[in-house]
């Protein structure tokens, strides 16, 4: 245990030596720097390019994420009015392949008439 503590004071010993010798950069190197500092600054002053102007459909576009997301809601805007045009009645006759059900999507009362006035008392 002593000799790791003998160590440890010798190394304190040249690290205090080491911060009691510190060098000072030359006139010359700070010349350099200061110079490489200051075309470095210029560049940073140059204007930037104007940028073009975007058009109304463009903002748009960037607003709602992009083509990507125009094209989703293209697709579901024409699959709403699609599904609005044919009627539930020939969409029931299509699915009805597929789910066999006694009642049709046309027949179904998803909120009835008694429903109606117990939810108006809540």
């Amino acid at each position: 245990m002593t000799d790791e503590k003998a160590k440890g004071l010798a190394l304190d010993d040249f690290f205090a030596a080491a911060r009691n010798d510190l060098p000072e950069p030359s006139g010359a190197f700070l010349a350099r720097v200061l110079n490489d500092s200051e075309a470095v600054q210029a560049g940073f002053a140059a204007p930037a390019a104007p940028t073009p102007r975007m058009g109304l459909f463009a903002r748009f576009a960037d607003l709602v994420g992009g083509w990507p997301a125009l094209g989703g809601m293209v697709t579901a805007t024409l699959a709403g009015a699609w599904i609005g045009f044919v009627g539930v009645d020939r969409i029931d006759a299509l699915s009805g392949v597929y789910f066999a059900s006694a009642e049709t999507l046309g027949t179904v009362n998803l909120l009835p008439d008694g429903d109606l006035l117990a939810l108006a008392a809540e």
